[in-house]
């Protein structure tokens, strides 16, 4: 499906009008229109992005979003909603370090961890010094991974 079907057979099977009666009883003031163009602008936002993961854009009470279902199929859908809310932000007694690591990222470390290792071990048999640079070198590369 192209761009405008998409947003033509989201916004048929919305109902604007319960969404409308709503924001009239919040003192909200919108007319049917207001609410379809930023649906179409939602809808195309969701369309055009790049990402290859859940997108979510809203404006006006009005949240397109478009996920995808095993690589097989994706997923748009228009919602209304409110959303109330309460938050906290506190300070954490002590820090924690927790990132993700990409396969890649991982395999790196593991080869530079082994190649440091080759270059400790050489160090210490020969007293090279282009060994023991290359042990400064890498332990500093992974640091910085850290």
């Amino acid at each position: 499906m192209n761009l405008e079907q998409i947003q033509e057979k989201l916004i048929d099977d919305f109902d604007f009008e319960k969404a409308l009666e709503i924001l009239e009883k919040l003192g909200e003031n919108f007319s049917k229109n207001d609410l379809i163009e930023n649906a179409k602008a939602l809808i195309k936002m969701t369309y055009t992005s790049r990402e290859m993961d859940d997108v979510f854009f809203n404006a006006a009470y009005i949240v397109a979003s478009r996920s995808y279902y095993e690589g097989r199929e994706v997923h748009y859908s228009l919602n209304f909603t409110l959303d109330i809310q309460s938050n906290l932000e506190l300070d954490l007694e002590k820090t924690f370090k927790h990132r993700i690591v990409s396969e890649k990222e991982f395999i790196l470390r593991e080869e530079l961890l082994n190649l440091l290792e080759l270059n400790r071990i050489k160090f210490e048999e020969d007293k090279d010094e282009f060994s023991k640079s290359n042990v400064y070198k890498i332990e500093e590369i992974l640091e910085i991974l850290d």
